[in-house]
């Protein structure tokens, strides 16, 4: 330091800082995508790669039906370059906010259901011909669960879907992100091999069960079913969040013995007294098959709940 001006010394020290607070503010602002729930997460994350920021709204090991929109969630809508939603009334409160906002949100929003033919869809109705008189099948907890007559939102349980879901989600970031598109394309087509594999898995592994019959914990895996060959015999809550009348309990048990169900699948972080209580009384299995709303959020976590079902239902309908 002898020889040198303290002021010329000073400016030296400080240039390496300098140089980084210049490189920082010429870097280009990162494409922004904002996701509902987490298999959408994990869609996105595999074909954004390191080109985009990716962030679900929904916490890790939280499902729609149990979120509750926040004035601060607001930001990341407006934020958001882009905003990819299942649709079909998954995302209600979702949906509602971005009416709401005036910054133009409606005009950056991708409705993956939107692009599927709605002859594809599957209605909601009750499995079993049942009618209550004793005002059960309705709940009061801030939501509402009840689509009866409405298209079923669950495209995502079945990985068909899910590969015509990854095929708009990059055309749609393409479209929004240009330069970075021959990336975006690179990365698709690799995660497209992956869940055309994971579709094989699925149909090697189901097509030698000997069994079935299934009875779900509510109507969640109906186009998987329809896909992979399944007879969904009925489910344990008819309306999610209710709890079922004794008349609908006695014939879903009477279904369950006629159809000779193995099994009944219930859902992770869910009461299951009731379906322990059941397959007591019928002598069958419980197992989970995990709707993998809140799942976590990463890019493997989508095949792992996958693989994961599949492994429920080799070891209950063997």
């Amino acid at each position: 330091m002898s020889g040198m001006p303290i002021r010329l010394w000073m400016f030296a020290l400080l240039l390496p800082f300098l140089g980084a607070m210049q490189t920082g503010a010429d870097e280009p602002r990162r494409f922004k995508i904002l996701t509902s729930i987490a298999p959408i997460y994990s869609w996105v994350v595999n074909i954004a790669g390191d080109r985009a920021d990716v962030q679900n709204l929904l916490p890790p090991n939280v499902g729609p039906h149990d979120f509750q929109f926040r004035p601060r969630d607001l930001r990341k809508i407006r934020e958001a370059d882009l905003i990819v939603l299942n649709g079909l009334g998954l995302e209600d409160w979702f949906t509602r906010a971005i009416a709401a906002d005036d910054t133009g949100a409606k005009r950056r929003v991708l409705e993956l259901a939107s692009a599927i033919p709605t002859n594809e869809y599957i209605r909601e109705l009750p499995l079993l011909s049942v009618t209550s008189d004793d005002g059960a099948g309705s709940a009061d907890d801030g939501h509402d669960h009840s689509h009866a007559g409405e298209a079923n939102p669950h495209l995502w349980l079945d990985p068909v879907y899910a590969r015509a879901a990854v095929s708009n989600i990059l055309t749609a970031l393409q479209r929004a992100d240009p330069a970075n598109a021959p990336a975006y394309a690179t990365n698709a087509a690799a995660y497209q091999l992956r869940l055309l594999k994971l579709e094989e898995e699925l149909r090697q592994g189901i097509a030698v069960l000997p069994r079935r019959e299934i009875v779900t914990f509510h109507d969640a895996f109906p186009y998987f079913c329809r896909r992979f060959g399944l007879r969904l015999v009925g489910v344990i809550e008819e309306v999610p969040g209710a709890s079922p009348s004794p008349r609908y309990l006695a014939d879903l048990s009477r279904a369950i013995r006629e159809n000779q169900v193995a099994a009944l699948f219930v859902e992770p972080n869910v009461e299951i007294k009731l379906a322990n209580q059941l397959a007591r009384d019928l002598k069958v299995g419980v197992a989970i098959l995990d709707t993998l709303e809140a799942a976590r959020l990463d890019g493997a976590s989508y095949e792992v709940g996958v693989r994961s079902n599949l492994r429920a239902l080799q070891q209950s309908l063997k």
